[in-house]
């Protein structure tokens, strides 16, 4: 008993010390990545430009983040504050981490929040279903006026559009599956080693079915705005690009484009590390404040996820 005592007391400063860890150790890798070649690549920019443009950026993140507490509340019972907060203490971390290899950030402080790792995968899985929709609408707008994709656009395009047909069918079908599973297992095999896996099956059903349930119900909300969060990045490009020399019409979302899958139009290449820069450098300065009201709602957080209250 005390062995087992002690362990369990050793796993919480654990466990509390990898989520500091997580939390801290991506933004102190954005802030060395901003010393060492972001700021360079503002440097020249117009400053009118810049606080316009990573204004309307920062924008488009309250979006996602509200975006993010709709869903997170409602599936995990976290806060709305907490979710939000939440969104916005990942974002630099994820944003400066290579191949969408941030969103195991996101997934880990949904994870840790909401104390439901299917939850949080399948709030993941929704963020990732409905942004790929709208870089689906991106390529084709890129298609459309500057002709056929490279090679790297046309992977994402095949991959966006396996996860938005995955998204499909965990919403749409995942939930009935997952009955059809539970009846056979009961029905076939009921030895006790088969039995004990129902309850994991069943938890699962009912994560499945609430995030099903929220696509129905919030499905047009989330995607309204989403559409609102690409246009204010679409927005903000477009006014970074204004302070090129070759700006033309579409510049904005040429230069978005070329940045989320690197698009065959090499006039705004120059550009992207200035924009990159900026979409950094705007989520590093609200990170600060984000943390301090952050951290102290941690402590709670999983007692309002058990509870599943979904308060805000």
């Amino acid at each position: 008993m005390r062995t087992s005592s002690r362990l369990r007391q050793a796993r919480l400063p654990a466990g509390l010390a990898l989520h500091y860890a997580v939390l801290f150790l991506p933004f102190g890798l954005a802030i060395w990545w901003l010393a060492e070649q972001g700021l360079g690549e503002l440097a020249g920019k117009p400053w009118q430009a810049l606080f316009v443009a990573g204004g309307i950026y920062l924008g488009s993140h309250c979006v996602r983040a509200v975006r993010l507490a709709i869903m997170a509340s409602r599936l995990l019972g976290i806060s709305g504050r907490s979710s939000a907060l939440l969104h916005l203490v990942t974002s630099p971390g994820a944003l400066v981490i290579p191949f969408k290899l941030g969103e195991i950030l996101r997934l880990h402080q949904l994870w840790y929040l909401g104390k439901s790792f299917p939850g949080a995968l399948i709030i993941i899985l929704l963020e990732r279903f409905f942004d790929g929709l709208m870089i689906l609408v991106l390529l084709v707008v890129v298609y459309a006026y500057h002709g056929p994709l490279a090679t790297g656009p046309m992977v994402l395009l095949a991959v966006t559009s396996l996860a938005v047909l995955a998204g499909l069918v965990v919403f749409v079908l995942g939930p009935g599956i997952l009955r059809a599973v539970q009846h056979y297992v009961v029905l076939n095999h009921r030895n006790p080693n088969s039995l004990r896996h129902l309850g994991q099956l069943d938890g699962l059903r009912q994560i499945t079915t609430r995030g099903a349930d929220l696509f129905r119900v919030q499905g047009p909300v989330l995607l309204v705005m989403s559409m609102v969060i690409w246009g204010l990045e679409a927005l903000a490009a477009t006014v970074l690009a204004y302070t090129s020399a070759n700006f033309v019409e579409t510049s904005g979302i040429v230069l978005l484009a070329e940045r989320v899958f690197e698009g065959p139009v090499a006039s705004f290449q120059g550009a992207i590390g200035a924009w990159s820069s900026l979409c950094l450098l705007s989520l590093a300065l609200v990170w600060p404040l984000a943390m301090w009201i952050y951290l102290p709602r941690v402590r709670n957080e999983p007692l309002r996820a058990q509870n599943r209250t979904g308060a805000l």
